[in-house]
């Protein structure tokens, strides 16, 4: 049975709670010692004393952790490394010898072992260690394929969403509560996080999954046809409307309307839609017959419309009918531990794509995937392991691969200060920028109002970018009418 129909028969929380341990040893004094004190540990330790013993297992359905000798009676244990791989390649693989060098471990590390340890008197602290780490490694590599073989990819399903994060799970298990509801659903979130996938999910999963989902880019129309837009026109209502056109509205009826950067509605239309929420009908432009709608709003921003509110740019009594039940969602920065999950999905998906055999990531590449800020969030990761599937050239995305890949983004890398995985440049000065202010700013007196620094810190991103204001309020995490909107107010 391949890993495939184990993930499809048992699912991954089942297999990888097992804690099973393969020892593949033919010296018996040690395998009986390993299998005392890693049992005396908590795991289900299995031993065997030669390569073809162990690979009967593994094809017989073996899920868990193989600590493997590098010498065996019948086969090379780098031979047999090759052979596990290639029968079930999620399977961790640890190394260990009492012969250790550094040709060995760099070749046991080429085939796709997890990790290289030298026999000795700490092997059961240092094994300890190690497979913690490989069992987390090994429940993260079931979950996603069990997400990918389960159809979730397709069907947005709360409980499939790829996350590990208490906070996230403890959301995904809020979410569920509405999904019959009609209440309005306001989901707020940096640009990146997901915003539309949650609005997707509760559609999918809701009482109006038979109905339509109709999504509406609210930054990414301009403003003169957004009226139309949303609520369609009749014919003749002005030069060129050549025919009756049915609007977002509408085509919406019986479903869910998903309005995207809801905070970039103009006022005019805001007081319009409004009066459409309390009355749940409109008129379309040039006509004057109302047309009565069902339809449940999700409405999605990264901007703080409650500030919104209160800078007069957004209407109260709309930001309330809008945010009957609000809900944040997290930047990936808050759940760095959603990482290396999200990577390995990503990875299946590209590989296929483009074609390649590639296994995993190394661990100094997942080191450096997991200390970026990633202002893009989830987007971003997918931006980069799509990147670094491209450039590869081995069977793993090494650190290379992923240094790589963030130099061509325009990331420089550095080294972190007191050892530890690279860094993007520039990742250290969120440390110093109070510092940097106070040397500006040295005096009650010298303070100036939030609003003009914050117009003078998008015309810096703006020059900054070479006057692309798209790509500056990408890399800022904003609207793009929202900068094209602060820079008109602050000149």
């Amino acid at each position: 049975m391949t890993y495939h129909a184990h993930v499809a028969q048992n699912g991954a929380g089942k297999m990888s709670d097992q804690r099973r341990v393969l020892i593949v040893d033919d010296y018996e004094p040690l395998s009986e010692f390993l299998k005392i004190s890693l049992t005396d540990r908590g795991f289900d330790v299995t031993t065997v004393g030669t390569g073809a013993e162990c690979m009967e297992l593994i094809r017989s359905g073996f899920v868990g952790t193989v600590l493997l000798d590098v010498r065996l009676p019948d086969t090379s244990g780098l031979d047999l490394l090759q052979a596990i791989k290639l029968e079930n390649p999620i399977l961790p693989v640890i190394m260990i010898t009492a012969h250790a060098s550094l040709e060995v471990a760099v070749e046991a590390t080429r085939r796709g072992g997890f990790d290289f340890i030298p026999k000795g008197t700490q092997i059961t602290e240092r094994l300890e260690v190690s497979l913690k780490n490989a069992f987390d490694h090994l429940h993260l590599k079931l979950k996603v394929l069990e997400y990918e073989s389960s159809g979730s990819a397709d069907k947005l399903n709360f409980s499939n969403f790829l996350t590990v994060s208490p906070r996230m799970n403890d959301l995904m298990a809020t979410l569920r509560s509405v999904v019959n509801s009609d209440v309005a659903v306001l989901i707020e979130g940096e640009s990146g996080t997901g915003k539309e996938l949650i609005a997707r999910a509760i559609h999918s999963n809701g009482s109006r999954s038979a109905k339509p989902f109709v999504a509406v880019n609210c930054a990414g129309i301009p403003e003169t046809l957004l009226e139309t837009e949303m609520f369609g026109h009749e014919k003749g209502a002005f030069t060129g409307a050549a025919s009756r056109r049915t609007g977002r509205f509408e085509a919406a009826n019986g479903g869910i309307l998903f309005l995207d950067e809801v905070g970039e509605l103009p006022m005019s239309l805001q007081a319009k839609l409004l009066r459409v929420l309390q009355e749940k009908t409109f008129e379309r432009i040039g006509g004057n017959t109302p047309i009565q709608v069902n339809v449940r709003i999700i409405s999605a921003t990264n901007r703080d419309l409650m500030e919104e509110v209160k800078a007069g740019r957004f209407r109260e009594d709309l930001f309330y009918r809008l945010s009957v039940f609000p809900v944040r969602l997290l930047p990936l920065r808050q759940r760095a531990e959603d990482i290396p999950m999200l990577a390995e999905h990503f990875l299946l998906k590209y590989k296929k794509e483009e074609g390649k055999d590639i296994k995993g990531f190394t661990g100094p590449a997942l080191d450096i995937l997991k200390s970026l800020r990633f202002p893009g969030n989830v987007r971003e990761l997918e931006n980069l392991v799509r990147h670094a599937v491209i450039v590869a050239t081995s069977g793993e995305i090494t650190d290379t691969d992923i240094q790589t890949t963030l130099r061509n983004h325009g990331i420089q890398i550095a080294p972190q200060p007191g050892g530890g995985a690279p860094q993007p440049a520039g990742y250290y000065a969120q440390f110093k920028l109070r510092d940097r202010l106070a040397a500006v700013f040295p005096t009650f007196e010298s303070l100036v109002p939030m609003e003009a620094l914050q117009d003078e810190y998008l015309r810096m991103a703006v020059d900054a970018a070479g006057g692309n204001v798209t790509r500056a309020a990408r890399r800022l995490g904003i609207g793009r009418a929202t900068m094209y909107r602060r820079q008109k107010v602050g000149e």
